[in-house]
């Protein structure tokens, strides 16, 4: 794959995570999210007092969705590039990024339509309410499913110029684990486990972030230190 076109995707993930903030913090204001223990009036009131800078919001973080996917995509060419015995690792990775991808739309669109008609029924909008946030917080396994994957691959990658660092698995691993407190979210409504919690809110929300960024700076290293193709000449 050429260098250039590796760049373009490298930087694709930034953009992602910039855009989707400025949606999803500056414009919506939803971070933190509203609460699991807020009643049907309350979530109604919120939507409505707050429709057009939701709506404002999560069209910027549906624009900003589609950029993780070149992101996802070149974390699998670097991958089968460095071993291609470990491919099935790579493509596993890929699968479980794309449905990651979806997840943030589903949360995307579920808010949009929470905000689209904020006078029907306050028990309807909690309902689309609670659907949003439990897609957007609750599916640790499919994050598992993206990074164990990439530290099996770094870890038993025995090739003489691998492309991660092994420190990169371990870095995967820990970052995989630091999702596993969301598993008990779908029990609480209120404090540090619920889905504005510290267990699965703000700490999966700065381990995406992390992991983003490292991520971001190892697919740069990779290609830096991948051997330039030699120039094509024309025949003309």
């Amino acid at each position: 794959m050429e260098r250039r076109v590796q760049l373009i995707c490298a930087w694709c993930g930034p953009v992602f995570l910039i855009l989707f903030m400025v949606g999803y913090w500056f414009v919506a204001g939803l971070l933190p999210p509203p609460s699991a223990n807020d009643s049907a009036q309350h979530i109604a009131l919120f939507y409505r007092d707050h429709q057009n800078q939701i709506r404002a919001g999560m069209t910027i973080c549906l624009c900003a969705a589609p950029f993780m996917v070149p992101f996802v995509a070149l974390i699998t060419y670097q991958l089968i590039r460095s071993n291609p015995k470990l491919a099935p690792f790579a493509y596993t990775q890929l699968a479980c990024g794309l449905f990651v991808v979806m997840i943030f739309t589903g949360m995307t669109i579920l808010v949009s339509v929470a905000a689209f008609r904020p006078d029907r029924s306050p028990a309807v909008t909690q309902g689309l309410n609670d659907l949003a946030w439990t897609i957007f917080v609750w599916p640790f396994s499919f994050v598992l499913g993206e990074y164990v994957p990439v530290a099996l691959a770094v870890l038993m990658d025995t090739s003489d110029d691998p492309v991660y660092p092994k420190w990169v698995g371990w870095f995967e691993l820990a970052m995989a684990a630091l999702f596993l407190p969301a598993a008990p979210m779908i029990f609480y409504h209120s404090g540090a486990f619920s889905w504005e919690g510290f267990w699965p809110f703000w700490l999966g929300f700065a381990a995406f972030a992390g992991w983003f960024w490292v991520m971001f700076a190892m697919m740069l290293r990779a290609i830096n230190r991948q051997p330039r193709e030699p120039a094509v000449e024309s025949t003309a």
